[in-house]
């Protein structure tokens, strides 16, 4: 009984928002106190470099990006933005302050690197496993033209204007800004439609299943110039019509088996994970490494990982039904959570960190960025003219394909790895510019799904 007593009034203490404020005031001062040039100089006596930078420079990260994460949902707005706008604020910060060195070695630490790819690939497979091929059979004609104008014309957009604007760059930098600028987040604008009560509305229908199919044509776009970059930097046979059209034939054949392979074993798969007595472990540990081992398998044959990660989680789960153990059991997209909690933020704060902007100040830069923002919102507003059938609200077909979210920030992720000559493929000016695309296109999509949607149901609309 006295223990019941107390229990509110520690309740209460605890979560008291005082509390709260000073205990984040308190964690702020120590880490302040931490992010100084001799917190790296503490030597192990042993012949290994000292973990302890690294570790609390995850932790930072990591805090940081849920504190943005969770800053941009109270204000409307898709996580993805406040992590990645956590990251721009954190490695920018020896701008205000010289003495912060940590940040500025965190950008480039390979640790931080790997852990951020894993969190990729988890987001992949994630986004496998959410797809159903059944739908996608099922979008018809207007969703598969909606997708292909949301491919092509980003493209060749992006590619006019980075020739125009950039005339000394490679042919192969136009054709991965082009390429960058062709991703659609489904993620996003499937919340943003649920947010509005409007999933049901045909509009709706068409949008996710042309998002999707986006998605899909967009990693094999991604195989195909990412092979390019590779074949021209390696001399090993060249930019032909030939190569290329086998890079499309792998991708094509690697998802297309997965999908074909997952109707037939996913179902065996899950029910050997129920005779090892502790069923939910056995499909998280086996999915993950099913994830990984399609990765490995992809880039073996010259595809990106993340093609692989995809993959598998089609091939876990073709009809994107939320696979699971046992009937009450979590599915294994809920059981990846925690570790997908931990890990994609990462990566967006990472990305974030690699925006300088200093290089965004100079005038040549934002007027490449503002060109390719101007050429990534008219190259989606467009894919409204694909919608065939009739009384469609095209306008909310164009908006809800419009933002770039978490897909276009890992087409930013591996341009700026990918190497051409002794150069990233993505200068860090260039990735600046996309990043900012990124959020320009993801803060306009929501606001504009709720302008279109409100001219023709504004019922629905109205309750958000």
């Amino acid at each position: 009984m006295g223990q019941g007593a107390q229990e509110p009034v520690f309740d209460r203490w605890v979560l008291h928002p005082l509390t709260m404020r000073t205990a984040c005031l308190v964690f702020l001062g120590c880490a302040l106190l931490f992010l100084t040039p001799a917190a790296g100089e503490t030597a192990t006596g042993g012949e290994h470099p000292p973990f302890g930078p690294l570790l609390f420079s995850i932790a930072v990260l990591v805090l940081a990006a849920k504190a943005g994460g969770v800053l941009a949902e109270r204000l409307g707005q898709p996580p993805v933005l406040g992590e990645l706008l956590a990251g721009v604020g954190l490695g920018n910060l020896a701008l205000v302050w010289a003495s912060v060195q940590m940040f500025a070695s965190a950008r480039a630490d390979h640790t931080l690197a790997f852990l951020s790819e894993v969190g990729v690939l988890i987001l992949l497979f994630d986004v496998g496993l959410e797809t159903n091929l059944k739908a996608l059979l099922r979008v018809g004609p207007s969703a598969v033209l909606v997708a292909l104008i949301g491919v092509v014309t980003p493209i060749t957009l992006g590619w006019l204007a980075s020739a125009w604007l950039q005339p000394d760059k490679p042919v192969l930098v136009h054709l991965f800004v082009g390429a960058a600028l062709s991703a659609t987040s489904v993620g996003i604008t499937a919340r943003v439609l649920k947010d509005l009560q409007v999933t049901q509305e045909r509009e709706s229908q068409i949008i996710l299943g042309a998002a999707i199919l986006d998605d899909v044509l967009g990693l094999i776009v991604l195989a195909v110039v990412g092979g390019m970059v590779t074949a021209s930097a390696t001399g090993s046979g060249g930019v032909s019509v030939v190569s290329v059209a086998g890079i499309v034939v792998r991708a094509a054949v690697f998802l297309g088996g997965a999908a074909v392979l997952g109707h037939y074993l996913s179902g065996s798969l899950v029910r050997l994970t129920m005779r090892t007595g502790h069923p939910d472990e056995a499909l998280l540990v086996g999915g993950v490494a099913l994830c990984f081992t399609f990765a490995f398998l992809a880039e073996q044959g010259g595809l990106a990982g993340i093609i692989g990660a995809f993959a598998a989680g089609v091939f876990i789960d073709p009809y994107g039904r939320g696979i699971r153990s046992q009937r009450e059991a979590a599915t294994l997209s809920q059981l990846l959570h925690p570790l997908s909690s931990v890990l994609v933020p990462l990566f967006f704060v990472l990305m974030g960190m690699r925006v300088d902007l200093d290089s965004l100040a100079s005038p040549s830069v934002l007027g490449l960025a503002g060109v390719l923002v101007v050429c990534a919102i008219a190259s989606k507003l467009v894919c409204g003219l694909g919608v065939l059938a009739p009384r469609v609200n095209r306008l909310a077909v164009g908006f809800g394909m419009l933002p770039r979210g978490e897909v276009g920030l890992i087409f930013a992720g591996i341009g700026a790895s990918l190497r051409l000559g002794d150069q990233p493929i993505l200068s860090p000016s260039l990735f600046s510019a996309i990043v900012l695309v990124v959020l320009v296109t993801t803060l306009i999509a929501p606001a504009g799904l709720r302008v279109a949607f409100a001219r023709t149901r504004p019922g629905p609309v109205a309750t958000r």
